[in-house]
C-alpha cells in the first residue's frame, strides 16, 4: 500500500500545471494575431483568444506585455489593472483572451511605453498607432 501511495504521489507531482494570470480562459479556438487583426477591418473591436510568443514585458512592474507580430506592436494590458505578469514570460508562448482594438497613442503615452520597455523616451518624436488587447486572462503554454 505504501508503495502504491508513493507511485501515485510521484505521478501527481509530474503533472504540469499551466501558469495562469487573471481570469480563466473561456474561449476555445485560439487564432493568430494576423487573423485577429483582420477582424478589425469590419468592426472597431473584437473579442479574441490569441496564441502568440511574448516579445516584451513591462520592466517596471509587469503591467503589460508585447506580442510578436508582423503588423506592428501588439500590446496587451490587463483589464481593470487586475493582474500583472513576470518578465520571465519573454520568449514563451501564451494564450491571451480579451478585446482587441486599434489605438492611436498620445506622444506622452508613447514615450511612457518606450521607457517602460527599457528604451530611451527622448528618441520618440511622434505618437504611435498600435493594436492593443485588454486581457481578462493570460495562460502560458507548456
Amino acid at each position: 500500500m505504501r508503495f502504491a501511495l508513493s507511485v501515485l504521489s510521484m505521478m501527481l507531482c509530474g503533472l504540469a500545471v499551466a501558469e495562469q494570470y487573471g481570469a480563466p480562459l473561456t474561449l476555445k479556438n485560439p487564432v493568430t494575431l494576423t487573423a485577429a487583426i483582420r477582424q478589425l477591418d469590419r468592426q472597431p473591436s473584437a473579442p479574441v483568444l490569441i496564441e502568440s510568443k511574448v516579445d516584451k514585458v513591462c520592466q517596471v512592474k509587469g503591467c503589460w506585455l508585447g506580442l510578436v507580430n508582423d503588423n506592428g506592436d501588439v500590446r496587451v494590458t490587463f483589464k481593470d489593472y487586475a493582474f500583472f505578469v513576470p518578465s520571465t514570460l519573454i520568449g514563451k508562448t501564451v494564450l491571451v483572451q480579451g478585446t482587441l482594438e486599434k489605438v492611436t497613442m498620445s506622444l506622452e503615452e508613447t514615450k511612457h511605453y518606450v521607457q517602460d520597455a527599457g528604451g530611451d523616451p527622448s528618441t520618440v518624436t511622434t505618437p504611435r498607432v498600435e493594436y492593443r488587447i485588454v486581457a481578462t486572462g493570460v495562460q502560458v503554454k507548456s
